[in-house]
């Protein structure tokens, strides 16, 4: 009988190990729900859309049950337990920039910069009705307690909307070359309080649509407005650290809160008004009391700028958006009580800062601005792998021949070399000065480029230096090897805006692909996959208020210019295809386009980025091109189809 709890014992002490093994296992392991993103709303011709879009605004649903996250491609809806996406609210055609729930949660509506506000049915997420407008695009938008009005301030005006029969019921006018628009009712629907270009806010009457108060004080101009709920203070923030509070009645301040050490981008009140969140450029937020202006908490765990917050209707949790250009977005929820973070947190979006396909076709690569390297599935847009090691920016990453390997540069200064499989680092390449802005593998995998100011070639096995390339006077913006690896071709900064081919074997400059054109810089280059042309992306100077770019095709072998295709805005990168038939390019104006390479003619043009298109890769199999955007997204399109994709999804 010992002898049997004596084993049973041990078994029972085995299995806890094991179970407590796992759960540390579990806990170390990357968080890939982060990363992953919902399928919904993909524009036309898109297979898959990898990251969820930066944040705008949050906002708070009525009955607390949803955090409505204002993203550059769409309005995201998440369950406040959970933290899972409940729905993406997607059909504007440009940046969104506020939100607003009805009272009793059932409508949202979006105000878009695309000149439009749109009414939603939370429940189904279907579309319901859209407000056309302000031409400039309207800033905010917000409803009347009652429901049955929308408020919407635009570039000059403010509009009020009957929610029923979507008619114009009064336009005000007066906060004139109002860039940063904004309106909100006060809590019994009678004054409606907007803010202007400059430092003053501006009181309202509903019914007559006159200015009763004009509130001056602010050093700078007025960023935020909150309204507590018994309606007789207001709460403005703004440029500078100080938050003010203003007698709605009088339009007299009543208190200055001082604390903060830098810009005011949020404020919020709590539901029984006794609390004012504030959030700040110095990336904490504070809580004061509104009765003595006292700071009653301090929350500091973001350790981002703080670019919204708003409370739960019960007052006890505070969520907030901190905002890095490194790390991206991410929402905590916090106990007010306490002070502390509460489950979940939502990391609703990484900065995504380069990307690359294996040679496979099946797995993207793709750096971030904060130093991680992920991997993706090319074919559902999930997150499969994380590799951590670089220290800041990962500018430019690309496969080994043999998918073995990646190689990777950033703005630490090194060159890090991965295994695939294990995502261990197996080598880590030292020696340029200042940031790695470029790097490519030879098709051989034998021979990494790396470009600063200086190009350096190094042995893909031993991870040693090679040789120096020496001739750019300016940091080398791209570089790459041609198909059969005895041409690397290398395009300098703005200062240096040319295209230097070098022979690999000797290192030795070959020649120079000079810019005729001193307008205009080039962005980035692609070879075909015969190695015999080369394209140059190129766009305009900064400071050129002309928008036209080009696309320039070069004689590898001579040095000269074949041909021009002229395109109506910038162009930032160019690919070909693996045929040698198509080139895709990607521009300031959030379009990709495809073009005929013997004919120069457009085949197609891709639409459903919401900002610039920075980076495009075709698939090796031809059948998928990703493209990067300053939406915070990467979208993979199918090039299969044969249909002509010219508008975004509504």
């Amino acid at each position: 009988m010992k002898t049997k709890l004596i084993f049973i014992f041990l078994i029972l002490s085995i299995v806890s190990i094991v179970l407590i093994f796992s759960l540390v296992s579990m806990l170390n392991q990357p968080d890939t729900f982060s990363y992953d993103s919902p399928q919904w709303y993909l524009p036309e011709g898109a297979k898959a859309r990898i990251g969820k879009g930066s944040i705008n605004k949050i906002q708070y649903s009525p009955n607390g049950k949803l955090l409505a996250v204002v993203s550059s491609i769409g309005v995201w809806l998440y369950d406040v337990n959970s933290g899972e996406a409940h729905a993406l609210l997607a059909g504007h055609t440009d940046k969104i920039n506020n939100v607003t729930f009805s009272s009793d949660s059932k409508i949202l509506a979006s105000a878009s910069e695309d000149g439009s506000i749109r009414l939603w049915d939370v429940a189904t997420g279907v579309h319901k009705k859209t407000f056309i407008g302000d031409r400039w695009g309207f800033d905010n938008v917000s409803f009347s307690p009652d429901g049955k009005t929308i408020a919407s301030a635009g570039f000059r005006e403010i509009n009020l909307w009957d929610i029923a029969t979507g008619a114009n019921k009064k336009t005000i006018m007066g906060h004139y070359y109002a860039m940063d628009g904004y309106s909100a009712f006060s809590p019994d629907g009678k004054t409606l309080a907007s803010r202007r270009a400059g430092e003053s806010i501006l009181l309202w009457d509903v019914v007559t649509g006159e200015k009763k108060q004009t509130l001056t004080g602010h050093e700078w101009a007025v960023k935020c407005i909150s309204f507590s709920s018994d309606g007789k203070t207001i709460a403005t923030g703004g440029l500078g650290d100080t938050i003010r509070l203003w007698d709605v009645n009088s339009g007299k301040q009543k208190q200055i809160l001082s604390g903060h050490k830098n810009n005011i981008f949020t404020l919020a009140f709590s539901p029984d008004g006794k609390t004012i969140a504030t959030g700040s450029r110095d990336k904490t937020i504070c809580l004061w009391n509104t009765d003595t202006g006292k700071r009653m908490k301090t929350l500091k765990r973001h350790k981002l700028y703080i670019s919204g917050v708003a409370f739960s209707p019960d007052g006890k949790t505070l969520a907030s958006v901190g905002w890095n250009y490194s790390v991206g977005n991410v929402i905590h929820l916090w106990d007010i009580t306490t002070g502390k973070q509460k489950n979940p947190i939502i990391r609703h979006s990484v900065n995504l800062s380069s990307v690359s396909f294996s040679p496979d076709s099946k797995t993207i690569a793709s750096g971030t601005k904060n130093g991680l390297v992920l991997l993706w599935d090319a074919a559902t847009g999930k997150h499969t792998q994380i590799f951590k090691g670089h220290k800041r920016y990962v500018s430019s990453l690309s496969f080994s021949t043999d998918k073995k390997t990646i190689a990777t540069g950033s703005w630490d200064k090194t060159v890090r070399l991965w295994d695939v499989n294990t995502g261990k680092r197996k080598k880590t390449l030292k020696g340029h000065e200042s940031s790695v802005s470029s790097l490519s593998f030879s098709s051989d995998g034998k021979t990494i480029a790396t470009g600063d100011t200086t190009l350096r070639l190094w042995d893909a096995t031993t991870g040693k230096h090679k040789q120096t390339l020496t001739g750019h006077t300016d940091y080398i913006k791209h570089l790459l090897f041609s198909p059969d690896g005895k041409i690397l071709a290398s395009v300098g900064g703005s200062n240096d805006s040319n295209i230097r081919l070098w022979n690999v074997a000797t290192g030795r400059h070959r020649q120079i692909l000079t810019n005729q054109d001193v307008t205009r810089v080039i962005r980035k280059i692609a070879f075909s996959s015969d190695g015999k042309t080369l394209a140059s992306a190129e766009g305009l100077q900064s400071n050129s208020l002309v928008r036209n770019g080009a696309i320039r095709l070069w004689d590898v072998a001579t040095g000269e210019h074949k041909k021009t295709i002229n395109v109506q805005n910038w162009v930032l990168c160019v690919s070909f295809s693996p045929d040698g038939q198509t080139l895709a390019s990607g521009s300031i104006d959030k379009k990709i386009q495809l073009w005929d390479v013997v004919t120069g003619k457009q085949n197609r043009v891709l639409v459903g980025h919401t900002h610039i298109v920075e980076n495009i890769s075709f698939s090796p199999d031809g059948a998928t091109l990703a493209s990067r955007s300053y939406d915070g997204t990467i979208l993979l399109w199918d090039i299969t189809s044969t249909e002509n994709v010219t508008k975004a999804p509504k």
